[in-house]
């Protein structure tokens, strides 16, 4: 059993939160998460690893494929409490990379605006 000092040093890493979050959204392989994140594959394997060893993340093997989600079934309830709170919390795009976000245009300011202000 992990303890709460090292599930919250796990969760330190943007991209292991990357990582969390795309299997927060549902149940997906290796090859899936790769093509979502446009990680490396041994790197997206790396991070599944980390979160199932202290119990965020689960796998389940069918035929050749391996399929990774969050625990929201783990027996520790702070592991469910706490996936259910970073599953709401990661809803948004606070973990997409600065370069990835989509640029949203400021609202132009009119020359009168700018006047009235300094006025």
């Amino acid at each position: 059993m992990a303890t709460p000092q090292d599930v919250l040093h796990e969760l330190g890493d943007p991209t292991r939160l990357r990582v969390l979050r795309a299997v927060l959204a549902g149940r997906k392989n290796v090859t899936q998460i790769v093509t979502e994140l446009g990680l490396a594959q041994p790197q997206v394997s790396y991070h599944l690893k980390r979160l199932k060893d202290v119990g965020l993340a689960v796998e389940e093997k069918q035929g050749r494929w391996v399929y990774y989600e969050a625990n929201r079934a783990s027996e520790d309830d702070r592991i469910r409490s706490l996936l259910a709170l970073l599953g709401s919390w990661l809803d948004g795009t606070a973990l997409i990379e600065p370069s990835l976000r989509p640029v949203v245009p400021k609202p132009e300011r009119k020359q009168d605006d700018i006047e009235d202000f300094l006025l």
